[in-house]
């Protein structure tokens, strides 16, 4: 944008230019030149008037400048209104789609411990009717891998296991007795009994090994058949 000094210089050379004299070589013409000529006045005014529209041009200017930062700051808060917004939801969202998971993860938990207390139930009561000698010991070594819910509820391969166990680890189990444990009229020998009664001690001692080391489990079942060999002889 030209200075008021420019301005002031361009007015001054229109008026030299308006007011150029007659050649020299014709002082005696004094004819009225067809140029118009500007007065101090004029000039002062044209300067006013261009420095007027400069001042204008720039008041528009920065209007419009102004304007502009306007639209781009409520457009930046409008993006970062947006951007949080945005931000929320997806916090909204992983929050929702935690608690779905804990919720299905604790759902699954109950399911599975309400399926144990069915299956280890059903054990139980299947290994008092084969004559367990305590059925929790046969919940606690029993092979469980074949056992499973059914849809309807019900429990599957319960008896199997149970049964696989007894034929296994038969000492687990009442063994049936001849006709005078069943209450016959023979008496047995005293010395028959007395050898019973140790085995069936030493039995016990090595049921009690055998639960807490599967290593005693073949002495177990080597001194379970000799008390049945014993046992037949009455």
């Amino acid at each position: 944008m030209p200075t008021e000094e420019e301005l002031k210089q361009e007015a001054e050379t229109t008026e030299t230019e308006a007011t150029v004299a007659e050649p020299e070589n014709k002082p005696e013409e004094t004819e009225q030149s067809n140029e118009k000529t500007f007065t101090q006045a004029d000039i002062d005014r044209i300067l006013a008037d261009r420095l007027e529209r400069e001042k204008k041009k720039q008041a528009e200017t920065a209007e419009r400048l102004k304007k502009l930062e306007e639209y781009e700051k409520a457009e930046e808060e409008r993006k970062k209104a947006e951007m949080t917004e945005a931000e929320r939801l997806k916090a909204e969202k992983e929050e929702a789609d935690k608690k779905a998971a804990e919720a299905a993860e604790e759902a699954k938990k109950a399911l599975e411990a309400a399926n144990k207390r069915i299956i280890d139930t059903e054990i139980r009561a299947i290994a008092r009717s084969l004559n367990a000698n305590d059925p929790s010991d046969v919940l606690a070594l029993m092979d469980k891998s074949g056992v499973e819910i059914n849809e309807d509820g019900s429990v599957k391969g319960v008896e199997e296991a149970v049964s696989a166990l007894k034929e296994a680890k038969p000492w687990m189990f009442k063994a049936p007795v001849g006709a005078d444990a069943a209450g016959g009229s023979n008496p047995a020998k005293t010395n028959d009994n007395t050898e019973i009664a140790a085995k069936e001690r030493e039995l016990v001692e090595a049921k009690e090994k055998a639960l807490k080391d599967n290593r005693f489990a073949g002495a177990v079942t080597k001194i379970y058949n000799e008390l049945i060999a014993l046992k037949s002889k009455k």
